[in-house]
Formats: C-alpha cells, structure tokens, sequence
C-alpha cells in the first residue's frame, strides 16, 4: 500500500524539463530486462451512469467481469473471461457488445499504447480491405521516439512523496502532456492529453491521467451528439522492481441536445491482483504490436464463477462524470466564450403523446454565458400540441456556484397528476401511440424561483426550495384509441377520460430534501435512500401537502433485496382533486386496477427478495449482438396499500375526481373513478426475472380476495423493479 508523506511542488534541482522527458523515455520505452511475463486476476466493474438534469447520477446497468490475465515481454497479452454477472433497470444489450476486445492495459511501456482497442476475438476478421477490420486503436505513447512531433511537455514538478512498502521513498512527478499534431494522419493515430506521473528514482510510470483524440480516420457523424474518452490509469509496485497495473479508469460520456444537461456514461474500473511475476521466460528485447485477445471461459465455468472479491455495484458507486470535468471538451467546461446550443431539458419536450394533446413538437434550446457571467444559463423551450391546437413552454435562468444553485422559471405545461413516481413513470413519451395512457393531466400555469443546495462531497443529499403562483386549469381527453396498431394492443378498451381537475390560482411554497438521491429501486446501485416533500399553496384553492419516501437495494450472495415505502398526507378545507392521492397498478399494486384507491391519506410499502439461480450466466453472444447473461432469478413480491378519505373535504375531492368508466364503451359506471381502500389492500407476485432482472414473467393476486380478477393474473414486467 502507498503512503503519502508530503504534498507539494518543487522544481527538479539541476535538471531541465527535456532531460527528464529523455529520461522518462529511455526507462519506459524497453520493458525491464528481469521483466519476463506475468499471469493476474483482474476484476472489472462496467457500469452504464446517467446523469440526469440537477446532477444526480444513477447507475441503469451495472457488469461485474473477473478474467485471469496473461502478458508476454513480446507484447501479446490474453484477457480470459472467468466470471460473470449483472443487474439491469432495462432490457438492453450487454456492454461486452461494445467491449467486445481486450480493455485492461497491461503495462504503460513501449512507444504506443492499446486503450479498450485490442484485436476482436469476438467476431471473424473481414478480409484485407475490407471495412473495419480487427485493426485496433493505437495511441502514440507520450515517450516514444516519435514524442517531440506529436506531444508538447510542461511540468516536471515533485508533486508528492510515496512511501513504499519496505520504507523506499519515491518522489511522484508530474509532467503534462498536450498534443502537438492537428488536423489528419495517413495512418490512425490517439494522441494523449492529460498528465503523466514518474517515480522520480526510477523514471517508470505510475500513473497517467487524460483523454484521447483520434487523427487520421473518420469518424461517423452524429453532429447531435458530443462526447469524450478519458482514462485514470494506476500503477502499484510489484516485487519491489516493476510498476504494473493496479487500478485502471476508462469513461466515455455521451451528451445530447435532447436530454438537456444530462449525459450518459460507459464507466469501466478494473483492479488488479494474485500476481505471478515471471512465470514464463521469454526472449525479446522490444515491445512488438501483438494482438490483445478477448477470450471467455466455457459457459458452465462462468455459471460457476464465485470468486468475487466487491458486492455488485460497490467499486464505481463514489465516483462522478464530473470527476472528469477538466478533460472535457472546451464546449463541455463552465469556462469559455458564451454560447448558444439546441438543448432540450427532456426528450419529451421535443416530442411526446398523449390522449389530451396528441402528438406534441417543440423547439428548445439554451444560452450560457460562461465567463461573462460564470454560472449563468438562459433556457427556452416552445411546442404545439396538434390535436389540441395548443402552444406550450417556458423558460429560466439558473445560476450556479460551486453546491448553489437558484432558478427563476415562467412556463405553461400539462402537468400530470400520479403520485409516487420514479425516474421511469413520471411522465409519458412515446408509450400512448400504441398501449394505454397511464396518466391524468392538468394544464398548469407556473412562476417559480427555486433555490437547490447540495451537501457533501459525493452528493449525498440535496436541498430544494421552490415558491411562487400558479393557476391550474381542467383539460378534457381528446383521443379514444392509440393511432398505432389500437386493435393489438387495447382490442377491449378506450383511453380513459381525463380525471377532475378544481380550476384556480395560487401561492405555493415547497420543500424537498433528497438524501442519497442516486438509489432508487429503479436504478440498480445498493444503497439506501430516502426522500422527504413538504408543500403549502394557499389562494382561489388551497392546500398542504407532505410525502414521504423510503427505499432500500442489496445484493447478499445471490440475493437480492429491494424495499420501498411511500407515504402522504393532504389538507385543506377544500382540497382541489388533483391533489389527492390515488394509487393503483403503477404505483405498485398489481393485482388491481388503474388508480383504483384514492383519498387524502394513503400510503404503498413494497419488498422483493431475489435468487438468482446457479445457471445460465455466462453472456449470450449472437454474432455482433451480446446480451446479458439469462441469469434466471426467482422472486417473490409482497406489495400493499392502503387510501382513505378522512374528512369531508377528501370525500368531495373523491367525488370531483368523476366516476370510473366502462373501459369498452367508455360509459360511466355508478361509482367514483378512485375510493377509499377500506384497509390495506395486498397483491402478491411470483416472477421469474431474467437479464439481469431487466425482464420478469409470472403472475400477480390479490390477498384479500377483492381485486378485480379473481385468482392469478399474469404479470410481465420490464425493469429491476415494478
């Protein structure tokens, strides 16, 4: 293990920045003489991060890989595939689909570098000429031969001093690299930009930091998106003598113009261990091009794999995109000239459907001012809602410093009245063009200024303030069937009418504490998390409101537990109907109906326990597609609720909710749309999950007997949770 004595900068005595970068070159160009070979354990983590707008991140997918690594002084290298496992929220692809070659780096000598690129042993090689090919990415290492063409150097600072097992003292240098070369190459070449850190005795490399560029092929243009590749590569001393590979960071961050602020991340941390040094003796002076191979162990030995030293999802759930942010691309960085950007906040603000406006189209975009007003953005989105003949939008002005950040918000939208929503039921996309509209709707009219602040160094909770006048107006349903395929999807039913909405104006004011906001049942990081929401309007309606939110994942072994529990509570003399509390199928109850319990009171505890069976888990590899292992897993589900009506407010705002209608003929029915539960009201599930628990088939019923299907209903399910 290292020990930090000191930190601080000193210029090297009597030497100059070239003489250390000749230095560095000599040691690090030509593998160490008594360095023959070695065999490792490497565990990997890949993990699939969004970071959504406000700067949450959330892990959807999550990848645990265990190989045993080979490297031979003669530069080829063996990555064996000896373990496997994984958690999804959605039914997606494997990331071995994209990692589909060699990703560790097994050592940082020699004069050019293979970073995730190593040759495919996944799919058979095109012939000469032909497209794509197994040709691998090369990066021109910082101190190869060629370095004064491609690299520019600064630094040479002692930065810190280690202290190394057996007492050696090594003074850790910093030299920073920038590329040289622009523009295009004959042949492909990476080039590096960050910096490099030298054992100052030995001048071998310890660790390097940076992102890549890529010279001399053309990419496919995607102008709608904006991305980087950044690396962390960390070397440890092994045998007292060589600086090889400990932990090793690879991320590429994918941003869009139609998710706002957010970005996807493909996050890869590998960590090393059980070395054999020298097992194999090899004659060769250089580093040859050999190819970096992929290989997988049989299907019945990955089911097998036990061996894992990190529970699931631990080794990457402290770090953040923004761990990276002085890599990014200068159109990334808060710092820069002010610029103007096609950005939408959500997708759905560029398009979305649903029964009371149809098909809705919007434009949207952003200015940040950047250095002539550090922390400053102005948004502005407008849409019209065909079927509706309506136009919707808004815009802000958001600044933030450092955990700070305050908003002013004017906007009109169809707001939608469910309850206990997570990050994928909280409004509807695409889903109403072919299945049923799961939401009500009211036309909101806003003015909010919000003050956010955020606590801790890894975002472990987040306040928000919001306060301002609103006016809330009924919107009736327009459409009566999805325009896409209605007869195979909803053969016996209508979309439902638009429930109540009381029209008024009023001053609202709202609290929301969020502590561990990146755990959520829909996401797939262990974690507890809980949320708390307090809100007071007063004017032509009123009301106060407060919820609550409770959520728990672990993963024990090959057990998986989940927990959730949500609760609320509204007041008022008059309490307007689309403050109430209705709960049903999609918040959680599956063996009854849309929305069928509601009240002023109400609240949803659920738990899932998880076994993920000792079979079938090594990935599925379909030609170029690679899936997640099938992994079945047995689960049982035990989900109540409970809603009552406690005064007579609640009751009327029941009653101006509507009634509940003939899903065939769209006739009201002589009872009201939602009603007290009269007690807890319990379904419970046995399901089969499979990817991961991307994917669960089983059945669902209700306990008490008084659900609206008797006995067992079937109950499929997309996603790690209901």
């Amino acid at each position: 293990m290292l020990l930090i004595l000191a930190l601080f900068a000193i210029p090297l005595p009597d030497s100059s920045l070239k003489a250390l970068i000749d230095s560095a070159a000599a040691h690090n160009r030509v593998v160490p003489e008594s360095l023959s070979s070695y065999r490792a354990h490497i565990e990997s983590e890949i993990t699939v991060v969004i970071k959504r707008s406000g700067g949450t991140e959330s892990a959807v997918q999550v990848e645990q890989v265990a190989s045993e690594s080979r490297w031979l002084r003669n530069g080829s290298y063996d990555q064996h595939v000896v373990g496997y496992r994984a958690q999804m929220s959605t039914l997606t692809i494997s990331m071995l689909a994209i990692l589909h070659r060699a990703w560790t780096v097994p050592v940082l000598y020699g004069n050019r570098i293979n970073v995730m690129f190593g040759a495919d042993t996944g799919r058979a090689t095109r012939p000469r000429g032909g497209r794509g090919g197994n040709r691998a990415f090369i990066v021109a290492h910082p101190f190869a031969p060629d370095r004064d063409s491609a690299y520019a150097f600064s630094g040479g600072d002692t930065v810190v001093i280690l202290r190394l097992p057996g007492g050696r003292q090594v003074p850790l240098i910093r030299v920073h690299v920038e590329p040289r070369l622009r523009g295009s190459r004959t042949q492909p070449i990476g080039l590096f930009q960050g910096d490099v850190f030298l054992d100052g005795t030995r001048y071998q490399i310890v660790r390097m930091r940076g992102s890549f560029n890529l010279l001399g092929r053309s990419p496919v243009a995607y102008p709608m998106l904006r991305s980087f590749f950044a690396v962390d590569l960390q070397n440890g001393e092994v045998d007292g003598a060589y600086w090889l590979p400990t932990t090793q960071r690879i991320e590429g961050q994918v941003a869009s113009p139609f998710t706002g602020d957010a970005r996807s991340a493909l996050r890869v941390v590998s960590q090393w261990s059980r070395y054999a040094v020298n097992d194999t003796v090899v004659q060769a002076d250089t580093l040859r091009r050999a190819p970096h191979t992929l290989t997988f162990a049989p299907s019945d030995s990955l089911s097998r794999y036990g061996d894992w030293s990190a529970p699931l999802g631990t080794v990457t759930a402290g770090m953040r995109t923004d761990d990276f942010t002085d890599l990014a691309p200068p159109s990334w960085r808060p710092t820069g000239k002010p610029t103007v950007d096609l950005s939408y906040d959500k997708f759905g603000d560029f398009f979305h459907f649903d029964r009371v406006e149809g098909a809705y189209t919007g434009l949207a975009g952003q200015l940040r001012f950047r250095d002539a007003a550090p922390g400053l953005v102005a948004r502005a989105n407008v849409g019209y809602a065909w079927t509706e003949a309506t136009f919707r939008g808004g815009a802000s002005l958001t600044w933030t410093r450092g955990p700070w950040q305050l908003g002013l918000r004017a906007s009109r939208q169809l707001d939608n009245t469910n309850v206990f929503t997570t990050a994928f039921t909280s409004a509807p996309t695409i889903e109403p063009l072919f299945t049923q509209d799961e939401f009500d709707y009211v036309d909101r009219r806003s003015l909010t200024f919000s003050a956010t602040r955020t606590l801790g160094p890894e975002r472990e909770a987040v306040i928000r303030v919001d306060a301002g006048p609103g006016d809330d107006r009924y919107d009736v349903a327009r459409l009566r069937r999805p325009p896409i395929f209605p007869n195979v999807f909803m053969p016996d039913s209508l979309f439902r009418p638009n429930r109540g909405v009381e029209n008024g104006t009023y001053e609202r004011v709202a609290v929301t504490i969020d502590f561990h906001p990146d755990v959520d049942l829909v996401f797939v990081r262990p974690g507890v998390g809980a949320q708390v929401h307090y809100e007071w309007a007063t004017g032509d309606i009123g009301w106060q409101r407060v919820e609550a939110r409770l959520v728990g994942r672990q993963v024990a072994g090959p057990f998986i537990l989940t927990a959730r529990a949500d609760g609320g509570l509204v007041t008022g003399h008059t309490i307007p109907p689309q403050q109430l509390f209705q709960i049903g199928t999609l918040e959680g109850l599956t063996a009854y109906d849309y929305k069928q319990f509601g009240g002023d009171q109400a609240t949803v505890l659920q738990t899932e326990i998880g076994y993920q069976l000792p079979w079938l888990r090594a990935p599925l590899r379909l030609y170029r597609v690679v899936l997640p292992a099938l992994a079945p897993e047995l689960a049982i589900g035990v989900r109540s609720g409970w809603a009552d009506a406690s005064t007579a407010a609640a009751r009327a705002a029941l009653l101006g909710l509507g009634p509940r209608v003939n899903p065939s003929t769209d006739a009201p029915l002589p009872f009201p749309a939602s009603a007290p539960s009269d007690g807890f009201r319990t379904s419970l599930d046995f399901l089969v999950r499979a990817f991961g628990g991307a994917l669960g088939i089983g059945a669902a019923r209700a306990l008490d007997g008084r659900g609206p299907t008797p006995g067992w209903s079937l109950l499929i399910v997309f996603g790690s949770s209901i």
